[in-house]
């Protein structure tokens, strides 16, 4: 892989959109301009430049990691509910999700997975997904 900071960008940006449609990293890029600008990059740059685009894992199974990974965190429901939607995006079902949230409610807890059970919900009736 290129390792130049316009590659990893382009990259990212390109990962970004697969994930969350077409002119996504855009979007995120323009929401955190001004002080938040560097942050956004980075994320893009790093996060879908780099991670998401190592070989190994298809989209859907990062999808998987990355909602377990913010169910075991917990406080984080925006960041959820985007990973959710690109779940969804990327292949996953609702009851595959769903799973994913059960199955974390051993290394989380019971609160973590009733918040994280509530964003999924928010986020299947917004789609109309049974």
């Amino acid at each position: 892989m290129d390792d130049s900071t316009e590659s990893r960008l382009d990259r990212g940006r390109a990962m970004y959109d697969e994930v969350y449609g077409d002119g996504a990293a855009d979007r995120l890029l323009q929401s955190l301009s001004g002080l938040g600008s560097d942050l956004g990059r980075y994320g893009v740059e790093f996060n879908f430049g780099e991670i998401y685009a190592r070989p190994g894992l298809d989209l859907k199974q990062r999808q998987i990691a990355s909602i377990a990974s913010l169910v075991n965190i917990g406080g984080c429901e925006p960041q959820l509910t985007g990973h959710i939607n690109a779940g969804l995006n990327v292949g996953l079902t609702a009851a595959e999700i769903v799973e994913v949230i059960i199955h974390c409610v051993q290394y989380a807890g019971f609160p973590r997975a009733i918040n994280a059970l509530n964003v999924a919900k928010q986020v299947f009736e917004r789609r109309g997904v049974a």
